[in-house]
């Protein structure tokens, strides 16, 4: 077999290992066993499997050595991004994606408007998205007790969610809080969704918040910043969160943004490393990639489907969380199912 020059830039697949799975022509950046490009979704109108029958939607994606380029020539950076994101939410309709990036399976809820709720008590997913009157939703941020047992709804971080009379604003309870200094800080407005690094001196107040974002209404603190710009975070940048499981195999909830802003709520429906699923975001053309809490809360929900589950049987709710991503908008009337290719 001829040996074949892989890229890491182009290729964000590979892990440093080549094997016979590792198949790329990475210069003219296509895929051995597709003659599609890489990095992009067919849309299988009205259930239809046919490939001819396929809408093919190209995706953006980072150009050669980006990583590189963003990095001023260095592969690893050992350090959480200094700078944010900001990017405007189109309000598209909802489209539901399965997706397999570099041997990694997760379903994607894609489009309209992201808000935020609080359980006082901890509640499931679902009941969540009913009482907000939502389409979908995912479990949310890291919380305080994260045993299986836990009653407590203490969220690490700073957090602005939908209450009962308009938003509802907690401070970091966190004892340790400079700890969580450079974590993903995500502001959501209607129109709007920004992604600061966390400072905990300066942002752990309502005005500060309110003055990060115009417009705003939901914010919390992700865990890690899988992908930033594009482009997937390693392992020695993920460490720097001092997330202690996020390199454990785990079924993993992650909310991103697309290249034009569109959010997406989503979740692996097979345990996977973080750095693994940093990897395959990128694949997929993900601008933006925050982790959020994973394993048992995992609970990605559309609908009254229950699409991903932190059990292992498929249908079983999650254990009850305290937060959670809600997701308003209406689904796109002329798409049933939609497909990202698959790159090993």
């Amino acid at each position: 077999m001829k040996k074949i020059h892989v890229d890491r830039d182009v290729s964000p697949c590979y892990n440093g290992r080549v094997t016979t799975k590792t198949r790329y022509l990475a210069r003219a950046g296509r895929f051995f066993s597709s003659p599609l490009p890489l990095r992009a979704i067919s849309v299988y109108r009205f259930g239809v499997a046919a490939l001819a029958a396929a809408h093919v939607v190209a995706l953006a994606a980072p150009p050669p050595h980006a990583h590189r380029a963003a990095t001023g020539g260095k592969l690893h950076t050992h350090r959480p991004p200094r700078f944010g994101a900001d990017l405007p939410n189109p309000d598209a309709p909802l489209l539901v994606i399965h997706g397999r990036q570099c041997g990694v399976p997760f379903i994607l809820v894609q489009g309209g408007v992201v808000g935020t709720r609080r359980a006082a008590a901890r509640a499931g997913v679902e009941d969540m998205v009913r009482a907000a009157g939502a389409q979908a939703g995912l479990n949310g941020t890291f919380f305080s007790d994260a045993r299986l047992r836990g009653t407590d709804s203490v969220l690490i971080g700073p957090a602005l969610y939908g209450g009962l009379h308009g938003p509802e604003f907690q401070p970091s309870e966190t004892v340790n809080t400079l700890a969580l200094a450079g974590r993903p800080l995500v502001l959501l407005a209607p129109t709007r969704t920004r992604i600061l690094p966390y400072q905990p001196l300066a942002m752990n107040t309502r005005p500060a918040m309110d003055a990060s974002l115009p417009g705003l209404t939901d914010a919390f603190l992700g865990g890690v910043w899988l992908v930033h710009n594009g482009i997937a975070a390693d392992r020695a940048q993920i460490e720097a969160f001092h997330i202690r499981d996020a390199e454990d195999p785990r079924r993993r909830a992650f909310f991103c943004l697309m290249p034009d802003g569109r959010p997406c709520l989503g979740a692996t429906t097979y345990v996977t490393p973080s750095a693994d699923l940093a990897r395959a975001l990128q694949a997929a053309g993900m601008r933006e990639a925050v982790l959020l809490d994973s394993g048992f809360s995992t609970s990605l929900v559309y609908g009254r489907d229950i699409l991903v589950t932190g059990h292992t049987s498929p249908g079983i709710p999650s254990r009850p969380v305290p937060h959670a991503l809600v997701l308003f908008g209406k689904p796109d009337p002329s798409v049933r199912k939609a497909v990202l290719m698959a790159r090993v």
